[in-house]
């Protein structure tokens, strides 16, 4: 902009002054014009080439799009032929594996017809050779009928008098024989009257209610036998059963047999197993029976109730379990106890689920059975391991039921072994952090260690050593822990005073003694 004209009277008053200021007035507006319109041409020029940039800009991004896309479709063509290149060559390779399967076949079916054609020349010359044979063996043999003929004429006369003969030697044996085994069976039936007339094979300190509970667990037992047979028979009528029941039997027997002596989840997935199959039994309702046969000592509600039915295929299942476990404490803990640990978990913890019970009754009845059966020296039945009647009374074991051999001592004392182990592993668990009952309460351990310690020293077998024994190898922590000082006072009795009283010197004695330092050495227990 120009300098701001002065304006002063004096130029008012002259013509021509105002004409030349009027023209710098113009001309300072017209400089003031182009001025400006030379930033209006700049700044258009600048939007002009701005725009262009951003055309150009546009352009390049659209082209590069193009050349990308054109890359890509170029990358899927070549991957298409690539793959359509292997599809091909795969084609051809099995064309050819076809081809040469063909071939082989054809050269394998030329082989066999020249193979069957050999075959058919050696079968006819051998039919015809055998022809030949058969026609000579044939006038051979007519010539020695007729001689076997006439020599038959006069054996059967020799023959005949043979047979006098021997019928009346027959006969005399007969009566012979007929004499001895009456006479044998005249001795055998006096034997088993004596038999009868003698005392029953039991402990003569246990009380008359011990000894019938210990006769309705016998019972039960023989009742489960029946059991089992009874399914077997309604195999044949119920296809469903048939379908489910030697599959789960089969199943529950293999996880049992699966279970580990460590780890805390080691056995989470066959216990799982069990339970997800005995819950599934206890889904067929048909055929149902009447779970008081079932239970020893039914209680109260269930002895007045008009109705107590339960699935029989969830009933032969926890039998069948009950026995697996038995089986596998026998195999497994006989040898070493510590085995007996997982097997006792697994027994608590089926027979305590609300699922396998009736209305809060628990099922462990069914096991407790076979534990009279196979250990009754748990409850204080026992005899004179001497005798074959007091063999039997220790739950001796005999190779076939129900009168055969009994199994040697070194069997016998794994069996009583694994059983001990088991008993103090299911009757020693804690439920003290679950709602759930416990089926066997710490007491029937208590209760079985007193039956054996207080069996008087002359009557002591090593049946009573061998469970004891086990029962004692890998319990200290849970005794002390349940009875504190009693325990203690417990263990006291078991290893020190109670193998004191024994006159007779034995392995089972010693076994039981060395658990004295055992203790001391893994447990720091000074007894």
């Amino acid at each position: 902009m120009g300098r701001p004209t002065v304006y002063s009277p004096r130029l008012q008053d002259s013509p021509s002054r105002q004409l030349i200021h009027d023209l710098a007035k113009d001309l300072e507006q017209v400089r003031l014009h182009n001025t400006e319109l030379k930033r209006v041409r700049a700044y258009e020029r600048r939007s002009f080439y701005e725009n262009l940039d951003r055309l150009d800009r546009e352009r390049e991004e659209v082209h590069n799009a193009a050349l990308a896309a054109a890359a890509a479709k170029r990358d899927a063509l070549r991957q298409e032929a690539e793959e359509t290149l292997q599809q091909h060559l795969r084609e051809v390779e099995a064309e050819r594996l076809r081809q040469e399967e063909l071939e082989r076949r054809r050269r394998e079916r030329l082989e066999r017809a020249k193979v069957e054609k050999e075959q058919r020349e050696r079968e006819e010359a051998a039919r015809l050779e055998a022809e030949r044979r058969a026609q000579e063996e044939e006038k051979r043999r007519k010539a020695e009928e007729a001689e076997r003929a006439r020599k038959a004429q006069e054996e059967e006369k020799a023959r005949q008098e043979r047979e006098r003969a021997a019928q009346e030697e027959k006969k005399q044996k007969e009566d012979a024989e007929r004499k001895r085994l009456e006479q044998e069976a005249a001795e055998k039936n006096a034997l088993e009257e004596k038999k009868k007339a003698e005392p029953p094979s039991v402990a003569p300190r246990r009380t008359p209610e011990e000894i019938a509970e210990h006769k309705r667990y016998i019972e039960l037992h023989k009742h489960l036998k029946q059991f089992r047979k009874y399914m077997m028979d309604e195999t044949k009528k119920n296809p469903v059963l048939k379908q489910h029941m030697g599959d789960m039997r089969r199943t529950i027997k293999k996880c049992v047999g699966q279970l580990l002596s460590e780890g805390k989840t080691a056995n989470r997935a066959p216990t799982t197993e069990i339970n997800n199959i005995l819950k599934k039994a206890a889904t067929l309702q048909e055929p149902s029976v009447d779970v008081r046969q079932f239970i020893a000592f039914p209680p109260a509600q269930l002895s007045s109730a008009t109705d107590a039915k339960v699935p029989a295929l969830l009933i032969y299942l926890l039998n069948i379990f009950s026995k697996a476990i038995i089986a596998q404490l026998i195999a497994e803990a006989g040898i070493n106890p510590k085995y007996a640990e997982p097997l006792g978990v697994l027994t608590a913890q089926i027979f305590s689920l609300e699922a396998f019970t009736y209305n809060g009754v628990s099922m462990i009845d069914i096991l407790l059975a076979k534990y009279h059966v196979v250990c009754p020296v748990l409850w204080g039945f026992y005899g004179d391991e001497n005798t074959e009647r007091g063999r039997a009374a220790v739950g001796w074991w005999r190779e076939e039921q129900p009168s055969g051999p009994f199994v040697g001592a070194q069997t016998h004392e794994e069996r009583m072994t694994g059983l001990g182990a088991g008993w103090a592993a299911i009757s020693l668990r804690n439920f003290s952090k679950t709602t759930r009952k416990n089926p066997v309460p710490n007491t029937h351990f208590w209760k079985a260690v007193t039956n054996i310690v207080n069996v008087p020293a002359n009557e002591v077998q090593d049946t009573h050593l061998f469970v004891l024994s086990a029962m004692l190898r890998f319990s200290t922590a849970r005794i002390v822990g349940f009875w504190a000082d009693s325990g203690m006072a417990l263990l006291r009795r078991a290893i020190v005073g109670f193998p004191a009283e024994l006159q007779r010197k034995s392995p089972a004695r010693s076994a039981l003694e060395v658990l004295r330092d055992v203790l001391a050495k893994e447990h720091n227990i000074l007894l």
